[in-house]
């Protein structure tokens, strides 16, 4: 019996350490626009000047950002873009014309009838949802890989 007692109390004793643990790590704080990093704070202005900043977020060591019409954008710590989520909508053709020609060439021969709502990058390529509904994975050079399902 003391015994079981005792593994109780070592899991009690853990399940506290690791609920201690989670609740300090990854605080999102709301950040103001002049707050963020250059490189985002330049990315907006130069991309998204129909609309306002309506959140930030500094999320570990990233940025979630939600415009006043919904949209929401992700940057990394350095304030480069890693998603953008225009809902139903194009991502601004501004945006679309710094993605690698390789992807725009494939889009415009392929699906001249659709557009981006959504984009995210990372280090292995891009992944494209379009307004047809349809998730298209490129390598980060902009070679098709294959249609996401």
């Amino acid at each position: 019996m003391k015994h079981t007692k005792n593994i109780f109390l070592s899991l009690a004793i853990v399940m506290a350490a690791c609920l201690i643990a989670c609740s300090c790590s990854a605080k999102n704080t709301i950040v103001k626009v002049q707050d963020l990093p250059q490189a985002a704070q330049a990315f907006l202005a130069a991309h998204f000047t129909g609309t306002d900043v309506a959140l930030a977020i500094k999320d570990g060591n990233e940025y979630e950002i939600r415009m006043d019409n919904g949209w929401e954008l992700e940057f990394d710590n350095k304030g480069q873009w890693e998603k953008i989520d225009c809902q139903r909508d194009a991502i601004p053709a501004s945006v679309a014309s710094t993605l690698p020609e390789a992807i725009v060439s494939y889009l415009s021969s392929n699906f001249e009838n659709a557009f981006i709502t959504e984009i995210s990058k990372d280090r292995s390529g891009y992944d494209i949802e379009l307004s047809n509904g349809l998730d298209l994975e490129f390598t980060s050079k902009g070679r098709f890989k294959r249609i996401d399902d």
